[in-house]
């Protein structure tokens, strides 16, 4: 058992350190050094959000201020009373 805990904590921490996270983190790092705002990646985040939730370009919600918690879960339920929902991961032909 304790062989199995250690397994799985070294999991996880070999997945925080993993590629795509760390070259994630890596250009995040470099936006950061590069003047952005740690508010303005919240707000590019929100938009990926939106666009995932196939927000229109022209929609009210874009010119909306970036909300603080992105995380929040009424965000989603906000844009699913508004008929919008999530692209599918995967489009069958």
């Amino acid at each position: 058992m304790k062989n199995k805990f250690t397994n799985e904590v070294l999991a996880d921490t070999d997945d925080a350190r993993s590629g795509k996270l760390s070259d994630i983190q890596q250009q995040l790092d470099e936006l950061q050094q590069n003047g952005m705002t740690p508010m303005d990646i919240r707000a590019v985040l929100f938009n990926k959000m939106l666009d995932i939730y196939q927000v229109p370009n022209d929609h009210f919600l874009r010119d909306a201020e970036t909300p603080e918690r992105i995380d929040d879960p009424s965000i989603a339920l906000q844009l699913q009373q508004l008929g919008f929902s999530k692209k599918p991961r995967y489009q069958l032909h």
